[in-house]
This record gives C-alpha cells, structure tokens and sequence, in this order.
C-alpha cells in the first residue's frame, strides 16, 4: 500500500504507507521544535497534501537549522528530513530554498536519494 504526497494536485512521491506515516510524523516534530507548520496535510486516505509556499518556508527553517548547526547529532537528525523535503520540492517546482550551506553536496545527495523515492 501507497502513500501519495502530493503538491497542487500532482503526485509527487509513493512511498509505502509506513514510510510516508514516518516521514510525516518527523516533519510533524521538527515542525513543532522549529515552531513552524510543516505545510503537510495528511488525509485518512492515505494521502498527504503539500500546501507549497508553508512547506517551503518550513524547508527553510529545516535549512537554517542545518546550517547554523555543528552538533553532529541534532545536524543527522535534520539531514533525513531534509534531503525528503527536497527531493518533494525538486518534484513540485518549488525550487530550492536560498541560504544552504553546502548546498550543492545536500542536492547531490538528495538527487542519488530520489532515484530511492
């Protein structure tokens, strides 16, 4: 079973149902930390949309966090969520937020991440 993201009506991402359930719940948490909405709206239909201009601005705060960071740890636990984020942004033509440091490397490793998606 699927579990379709989708941005201004097109789908962007299948995962499996558990998958896009984790996915959601850890936007959901670095959401809340960040103190910014994830701009995720997941369905009982197994479905979750992406509200474009808030799920951007919430993938600019997930970059800040990542690059205003050295903490190993709190940088890992980011960097999933934000290779996701991106690969969704790249899919729905919302471009990519400005300010990410090393931004070409995180692309290159959301593109090989992507082919996985």
């Amino acid at each position: 079973m699927s579990y379709y993201f989708t941005v201004s009506g097109e789908d962007v991402w299948d995962p499996a149902l558990r998958t896009g359930h984790l996915f959601v719940s850890l936007a959901e948490g670095a959401a809340a930390v960040l103190g910014v909405p994830s701009g995720l709206s997941p369905s009982d239909d197994d479905t979750c949309d992406v509200e474009p201009q808030v799920f951007l601005r919430f993938v600019g705060a997930l970059v800040e966090c990542y690059s205003s960071s050295r903490h190993p740890v709190r940088r890992g636990l980011i960097r999933g969520i934000l290779l996701t984020s991106l690969v969704i942004l790249e899919r729905g033509g919302l471009g990519v937020p400005s300010g990410i440091e090393d931004g070409e490397d995180l692309m290159a490793e959301a593109r090989v991440l992507a082919k996985a998606m």
